[in-house]
């Protein structure tokens, strides 16, 4: 199915992603010191451990694209050492887990770095805690987990997430072939060019990852198969053992998942479960709008799909400007930017919600679209609403006239009462007639440590021109 996808097209942009010699050889450099200095640190303490390995697309998959490449140095602990805490109860054992890897973090993998030529240490957490920090100007995670044979996560499940990636990075690096591994650059770069990739997507929380694009590309042949696969993902699932979206829908843990992308090394764990529903109607969107332009032999159209590009910093049009706001935050670095992201997303959900509906859950300033974006320590919400300014009162609709009770306890909560259309009905005040200040007063009330409001910088207008550029394709609201 390769040859559907233009040779053009194929070579203009492997020339831009491919990544350069020295780049590569920067990054192995990285990966052996860090590696020795691990190793070292751990001869000296007796730490045990099975394995030091870089996972991810700069590991032995080598699925990286040029100039925007981390490294995932994973740590592989027995299992046999951690038999005391691996006894107790689910809860429990997470606990004394997290407090035993917390340990190997700062007695471990901090002392072992502490003579090279980083920076930006941070200890931080996800299912559990790992080091993250910059060397050479490029972000590393050092990251614990257990060793398991596939036998034994198929058969138990892993002790934590990450534990699978080891064989995640066998299962890809051993089926890539030269050109399928230009297609999944190729894959890769057109999801970038959305700006809808990993846990940086500028859409959404949570973008497509490296690894799902990776299972399209080996599942469905090459370039051309994944991209019609992705088109047709809501409606096709993939999943190695065949079951259809019927059939996946009635497991428990898949009934509320959007899109189906299954692991072919645990059977029971759907990839695409983390991705957002926005970022994935936006991908699908920009799928079809790439094979239309190579249907149509609009070349240079479909090479700039696949191209990433700054999101624009330009002022929206007035009549969508007056429907925008933004908050920006500074952070201090004290915090992972996973944290601060997950943390400004839940309020920006609290906006969202807050704004749309009075208490009484009647429409308070119509729709409202929001969005985190952030670039280095600089993080913003925006947010998009259909009515920016309402009236003081709005008309409240009360009990039938035929519930008695309801009506009489309705009659003594509100002074002005009318019937109308077989209703009680009363007019409320509200609390908030301006949305911008009624948003200003719930992230006043809201602090997150690490964070500071600060003065708009670009990050506020790329926000902004995500929301009205993007998301508002996808999930329209009046702007008028």
């Amino acid at each position: 199915m390769n040859n559907d996808f233009p040779d053009y097209v194929r070579q203009a942009v492997l020339s831009f992603v491919t990544p350069l010699a020295e780049e590569i050889e920067t990054q192995q450099k990285i990966i052996t010191e860090l590696k020795e200095a691990l190793s070292s640190r751990a001869a000296d303490i007796s730490q045990k451990y099975v394995f030091i390995e870089a996972e991810g697309s700069t590991g032995r998959k080598q699925t990286q694209l040029r100039g925007a490449s981390d490294i995932d140095l994973f740590v592989g602990l027995d299992v046999n050492d951690f038999t005391d805490d691996l006894e107790f109860p689910f809860q429990e054992r997470k606990k004394r887990l997290s407090v035993a890897l917390e340990r190997i973090v700062d007695n471990w993998f901090r002392p072992a770095v502490a003579g090279l030529p980083v920076c930006d240490i941070i200890k931080t957490y996800s299912q559990h805690p790992f080091l993250s920090l910059n060397m050479y100007n490029m972000d590393i995670d050092i990251i614990p987990c257990f060793f398991l044979t596939e036998r034994e996560i198929a058969e138990k499940g892993p002790i934590t997430a990450v534990d699978r990636t080891i064989h995640h990075t066998k299962y890809v690096a051993d089926r890539l072939t030269p050109q399928l591994r230009e297609d999944v650059r190729i894959l890769k770069s057109f999801v970038k060019a959305a700006h809808a990739y990993g846990d940086k997507s500028a859409i959404g929380r949570t973008g497509f990852t490296g690894y799902a694009l990776e299972l399209l590309v080996l599942s469905c042949g090459g370039l051309a198969g994944a991209l019609d696969a992705l088109k047709s993902l809501r409606e096709r699932p993939i999943d190695p053992q065949g079951r259809t979206l019927t059939e996946l829908r009635t497991r428990p843990t898949f009934r509320t998942d959007y899109v189906f992308i299954i692991d072919p090394v645990d059977h029971k764990r759907n990839v695409g479960s983390s991705f957002s529903p926005r970022v994935c109607k936006w991908v699908i969107q920009r799928t079809s709008e790439l094979l239309r332009c190579i249907d149509d032999n609009r070349l240079e159209d479909a090479i700039e799909l696949c191209l990433e590009r700054p999101i624009p910093t330009t002022p929206l049009p007035e009549r969508a400007m007056r429907h925008a706001m933004c908050f920006e935050f500074v952070s201090d670095g004290s915090r992972h930017y996973t944290v601060l992201r997950d943390k400004l997303n839940s309020l920006a959900n609290r906006l969202e919600e807050a704004l749309s509906r009075e208490r009484t859950g009647y429409s308070r300033f119509g729709r409202v679209l929001s969005e985190v974006y952030f670039e280095d320590r600089r993080y913003a919400i925006g947010l998009l609403v259909e009515q920016p300014e309402i009236d003081p009162y709005y008309l409240r609709r009360g009990p039938q006239l035929q519930m008695s009770d309801a009506v009489e306890k309705f009659r003594r909560e509100h002074r002005d009462v009318v019937e109308r259309g077989g209703y009680l009905w009363t007019c409320v005040k509200r609390d908030w007639t301006s949305s911008y200040e009624m948003a200003q007063s719930i992230i006043q009330r809201s602090p997150i440590r690490g964070l500071t409001i600060t003065t708009p910088s670009e990050v506020s207008a790329r926000v902004l021109n995500i929301l009205y550029l993007y998301v508002n394709q996808i999930e329209k609201i009046p702007l008028d």
